[in-house]
């Protein structure tokens, strides 16, 4: 058998992760050719094919599957050996892959980025934005370090089983409302008001689902005129004048794209707030760089 690289146990993951020669050659800043390169020399040493290729893209054999979860056990064997010599020196070094909600990843994301880069800057971060199910999935799938999510305490959202999570912050729920609407000069609004209007709904699973929830909590059904899964297109159809809107994070502008203002107003009732949160497997002890960023994210959003 052949000589087995790091370096195509790598490109082998990369691959894995996106499905994608092309994706993975772009994560991995070389070229297309050094991946599938890697790829037949690796399937020639193992002597087994590791992915089917279809017009979609790379899907795993069986056998690939399987290798993949030794490939992932030796590279994490590597990542060990070189932290606890990194401990040696006293750095913290390595790669840490970090999952973020997509609406929390521009508000807060980057003041945890440049922290974190400052007090640690020989970890290659690299970061990664999504809906909550494909988060959980991804970090299940050990193809994350860490995921930042909201904490929905609603039936339809799943908890992945070997996963540990701890609470950073609790962000309440707020309106967004036209600057010329019938809300302008409130100081609150009610979600009995909110239902006799056109709402615009933010629904990134399973984000619409929290927000009808706090009108069905209290008998109410509203009147959604549009839905989107971006939170930009939520705070631009408002800013046109076309409806409410409900949302927990905050910008420090209160314009859109389009640079037209919008005017938000505190959510009458006393509702909880939405808890954020930083997930990671259930390992008795995190390496260091993982437990390095949970650190500054307590610093920085606790």
């Amino acid at each position: 058998m052949s000589e087995i690289s790091f370096r195509q146990l790598r490109y082998l993951m990369a691959v894995a992760r996106h499905g994608s020669v092309t994706a993975a050659a772009r994560e991995l800043y070389v070229s297309q050719s050094a991946v599938s390169t890697a790829l037949s020399d690796l399937e020639s040493a193992l002597e087994m094919t590791l992915f089917v290729r279809t017009q979609k893209g790379m899907r795993l054999t069986p056998p690939g599957q399987r290798a993949i979860a030794a490939a992932s056990q030796v590279l994490t064997s590597l990542d060990d050996l070189r932290e606890a010599a990194s401990q040696e020196r006293g750095e913290i070094t390595g790669a840490l892959t970090v999952g973020c909600f997509a609406t929390i990843a521009p508000i807060l994301l980057p003041r945890v980025i440049a922290e974190f880069a400052e007090r640690h800057p020989r970890v290659r971060l690299s970061f990664v934005e999504a809906a909550h199910d494909a988060l959980v999935d991804d970090l299940a799938n050990a193809r994350i370090d860490l995921a930042l999510l909201y904490h929905y305490e609603l039936d339809s959202v799943r908890t992945a089983p070997g996963v540990t999570s701890e609470t950073l912050r609790s962000d309440p729920p707020y309106v967004l409302t036209p600057v010329d609407g019938p809300f302008a000069d409130a100081q609150q609004v009610t979600l009995e008001q909110l239902a006799a209007r056109p709402l615009i709904l933010f629904d990134l699973p399973p984000g619409g689902e929290y927000f009808l929830s706090l009108f069905s909590s209290v008998g109410l059904t509203p009147q959604v005129r549009y839905r989107t899964e971006s939170y930009e297109m939520v705070r631009a159809l408002v800013a046109r004048g076309l409806g409410d809107a409900l949302l927990t994070q905050r910008t420090a502008l209160e314009r859109s794209y389009e640079n037209l203002p919008y005017a938000t107003k505190e959510l009458a009732g006393g509702f909880d707030g939405l808890g954020m949160e930083i997930a990671r497997l259930r390992d008795p002890k995190p390496v260091q760089r993982v437990q390095a960023f949970i650190d500054v994210c307590r610093d920085v959003l606790g």
